[in-house]
């Protein structure tokens, strides 16, 4: 009895030390596990909170998983650069992340379709001409152009019968485009300059215009270009592009928010679901959000059914270079004399604590979402656009969503 009483401090101190030690040795797996469940939770976290979350895990391609299946904006665009600086171009992409890689391109979020095809493009990915051919029917002229600026290292075999149809194209930047790789697969010279597609903002109606002199020497390029088709078409025969299977193509829900009108009238966005719902993150004092007013203000007298646009005023967070809040006092009277001034047909709602704004990731303006009937986001995008693209997505969002599906993308776009 005596000898087991003289052996209990040392079996004591022995269960201390374990303990202490298991305490130690977890405390980096804890604390790795409460920063990432509490950056994954927030809604509207600075990118590089999300990037560290990544890059300081025990398993970061684990950790840049579950930050694009949160389905949240801010983490599933980080999480495609991420995915660009954990591989080197020669290293090979795992297939599921890789597998997310293509899903990218052709994402509701066109900033995360911009970094999936910059991270292509650097690789030389066997996929990319593909990928970038299935942008070129998409309803946003800016992503029409983003498919254009990609195929540059297709072959004239397989370019010239992909991107033919687009000198036809209504917008201007897509035309020239089209244009410069004819010239560059042709080896003719049309006369296109880039130049001629770069638009001036009219001082009267702050709106983007062309100047006319560059829009006839395009429409001339274009007539050249079509007559060397006419000539040269039976030496291009119709390509089909076998597109990969893109099975992590998933539904971004848009996260629910409320916010009040300078009347004090409360709108949920889940209160709008069964419409398309077209929101529109913007200032009094941006220059290109004023310049889209009038087309936003077209486009809700259109009276389409079951379609309402949501103005945000994002007029009381102060800007980059911005010590304090903007005062309110002064703000509201600029908000309400911008909605007579520019004779704004929709809510505007005010967004006093950048709630909303923080979690669409809208800083940069405009900034603009499109949700379907079912509350899911179909379309993000920064910049303005004109009242014809507009339109055309609002048409495509009252449509079912598209499936991840593999399919074939055809000459004839």
């Amino acid at each position: 009895m005596e000898s087991r009483l003289k052996t209990r401090p040392w079996l004591l101190l022995g269960v201390g030390i374990l303990v202490v030690s298991g305490v130690w040795l977890g405390r980096q797996p804890l604390r790795e596990h409460i920063r990432n469940a509490a950056t994954l939770a927030n809604n509207s976290p600075p990118p590089e909170v999300v990037a560290e979350m990544i890059e300081l895990a025990t398993d970061p391609p684990a950790a840049l998983l579950a930050a694009w299946h949160s389905g949240k904006i801010i983490h599933r665009e980080t999480a495609v650069h991420e995915l660009g600086l954990l591989y080197r171009p020669d290293q090979t992409i795992p297939s599921e992340l890789k597998s997310i890689l293509l899903a990218a391109t052709l994402d509701p979020d066109l900033n995360v379709r911009e970094a999936a095809f910059g991270i292509l493009q650097t690789r030389k990915d066997l996929a990319l001409t593909a990928l970038a051919a299935a942008q070129l029917a998409d309803a946003d002229s800016a992503v029409r152009l983003l498919g254009l600026l990609h195929l540059g290292s297709a072959p004239a075999s397989v370019g010239v019968p992909l991107v033919i149809g687009l000198l036809d194209d209504p917008e201007l930047p897509v035309a020239t485009q089209t244009l410069k790789l004819l010239q560059q697969w042709s080896g003719q010279n049309f006369g296109a300059r880039q130049v001629d597609a770069v638009a001036m903002t009219n001082p009267q109606s702050g709106l983007p215009e062309y100047p006319a002199a560059g829009v006839a020497r395009i429409q001339a390029a274009a007539d050249q270009a079509r007559a060397w088709w006419h000539v040269h078409q039976a030496e291009f025969p119709a390509v089909k592009l076998p597109l990969p299977a893109l099975t992590s193509r998933a539904v971004v829900p848009a996260i629910d928010f409320q916010l009040r009108t300078l009347s004090g009238d409360a709108i949920r966005l889940s209160d709008l679901r069964g419409k398309v719902v077209l929101i529109n993150f913007w200032t009094t004092w941006c220059t290109a959000c004023v310049g889209e007013l009038p087309e936003l203000v077209a486009l809700q007298n259109q009276n389409v059914k079951n379609f309402k646009i949501l103005g945000v005023s994002l007029d009381f967070v102060p800007d980059d270079d911005g010590d304090q809040k903007p005062n309110p006092a002064t703000i509201r009277p600029k908000i309400a004399r911008a909605i007579q001034e520019r004779g704004i047909n929709y809510p505007v709602l005010l967004d006093e604590y950048n709630e909303v704004g923080g979690s669409f990731n809208g800083g940069e303006l405009p900034t603009t979402i499109i949700v379907d009937a079912q509350g899911n986001i179909r379309r993000r995008f920064v910049g303005a656009r004109s009242l014809r693209v507009f339109a055309a997505m609002i048409q495509e969002a009252g449509k079912p969503a598209p499936q991840a599906t593999a399919s074939t993308i055809a000459s004839v776009l």
